[in-house]
């Protein structure tokens, strides 16, 4: 195929002539560079690989992390995991050979993504989201995600989920509130956990997290630190009545002091009567 034939093909000689316009109009010091922005503006996005491999979550566990690439730039992710999980969640797709990771290897679930959903989502347009998650939803066939893994599925489906917001140029969270038809997207609130039990900790207390909300903040800023102050404060209290020992954390960040839940209970009150008299003494 000759250059000419290409250009026609490809439609590339009108979308050249149009940059070359633009950059003439914009009166830019540096025509390359904005040539080539604009014609990269140009071309659709498209998925062009999925390439997936296992990586160690930060418990030191085996999870997937996919690399998705597109003709525009490589978008990366990891599928989440809990220490617990419920009777009707999506299954992850471990490996289960004792020897290897204790059986939590993730093995198969990368190869389902290197040989079978990569196949299936390359030529495909990022920004649709729900198309995307159909076609591994219709690829797995299963009610529970246990034929592809849920792991493997929910890292391709984030990763895709980031090149569809670099497509439209926007942050990640507009990109998923555009997606849900929210037309006033807000910044989440951050949720922070303090006190850590049941599987997460090796205390006697049977609640798996205690956990926080700063919803009386005005900025995402101010909610970041109300949440910090509030987790020092704690660790003040939890010191003062059980010892440096009590402020041990469990695996997901919280403290994991050695009480019942009366015990909690009592200790919880006593906490926010703590903190009252701070805001008081604050605002005073």
């Amino acid at each position: 195929m000759s250059v000419q034939e290409y250009l026609d093909k490809h439609l590339l000689s009108r979308r050249i002539e149009d940059a070359v316009n633009a950059a003439v109009r914009a009166k830019t010091s540096d025509p390359v560079l904005f040539i080539s922005n604009h014609m990269r503006k140009a071309v659709p996005s498209v998925i062009t690989k999925v390439k997936a491999r296992q990586i160690l979550d930060s418990r030191g566990i085996p999870t997937v992390e996919v690399d998705l690439h597109t003709n525009k730039g490589l978008f990366r992710a990891s599928a989440p995991s809990g220490a617990s999980s419920g009777m009707y969640e999506a299954i992850e797709l471990r490996d289960g050979e004792k020897g290897t990771y204790l059986g939590n290897s993730v093995n198969r679930a990368v190869k389902n993504i290197n040989e079978k959903i990569s196949v299936a989502l390359v030529g495909m347009d990022p920004t649709l989201q729900s198309q995307i998650d159909q076609v591994m939803i219709d690829l797995d066939k299963t009610e529970n995600k246990s034929e592809l893994g849920a792991n493997a599925i929910l890292a391709v489906s984030i990763a895709a989920c980031k090149a569809g917001a670099a497509e439209k140029e926007v942050s990640l969270h507009k990109h998923i509130a555009d997606l849900s038809g929210q037309t006033s997207p807000l910044l989440p609130v951050p949720v922070f956990t303090l006190i850590s039990g049941g599987k997460h900790a090796g205390n006697n207390l049977a609640i798996k997290e205690i956990m926080i909300l700063p919803v009386g903040s005005s900025t995402f800023e101010e909610a970041l630190q109300m949440g910090s102050e509030t987790y020092h404060h704690l660790k003040a209290v939890i010191t003062e009545t059980y010892g440096a020992h009590g402020c041990n954390v469990g695996e997901d960040g919280g403290f994991t002091p050695n009480i019942s839940r009366q015990v909690f209970d009592f200790f919880v009150l006593c906490f926010t009567m703590k903190l009252l008299i701070l805001n008081i003494a604050f605002a005073a």
